[in-house]
């Protein structure tokens, strides 16, 4: 895919992301469609185009006011896109479940550095609370990635 459509594909992303998250919402817990995007493109294509579309994609999402804290979401979607990326070089070392171990554990982590700064009060007043949306957010956007998993697998895709 050329590199103008993966980014014209990416603003639809955005695009859906505005317009049917609030929608999806679950008391305040939204699925992240970007970090999807960015996922399958960072395994897909390498770490560069991870960090670009991530950089991107955040700055746009901040700047439309899609993000709590500016400057959370290029931060996190970057480094995000990076550590997907060297799985693309590492797809055919790894077994398929070590992979996909491997990626889930990095969205986790994702959602730990966002959960962590968007409810920084939270933390320390609750944490039992803290944990249970660190889990709620992870596993809301992991529920719409396994459904993309059946119907377009991200271990074949590099």
């Amino acid at each position: 895919m050329n590199r103008i459509k993966i980014y014209v594909f990416g603003l639809i992303i955005l695009a859906v992301q505005i317009l049917l998250s609030d929608f999806l919402s679950i008391n305040g817990i939204r699925p992240d469609f970007i970090l999807i995007f960015i996922m399958y493109n960072s395994v897909r294509f390498g770490s560069f185009q991870g960090v670009s579309l991530g950089f991107i994609l955040g700055i746009i999402a901040d700047l439309l006011g899609i993000g709590t804290s500016f400057g959370l979401s290029p931060l996190t979607y970057t480094l995000t896109g990076y550590i997907l990326g060297i799985l693309f070089y590492h797809n055919k070392i790894h077994s398929q479940s070590h992979f996909h171990l491997i990626w889930i554990c990095i969205i986790l982590f994702h959602f730990l550095c966002t959960t962590f700064i968007r409810y920084q009060s939270i933390v320390f007043e609750n944490p039992v609370h803290f944990i249970l949306l660190w889990i709620l957010t992870s596993t809301y956007t992991l529920g719409f990635t396994g459904i993309l998993q059946v119907i377009n697998p991200l271990y074949k895709k590099s």
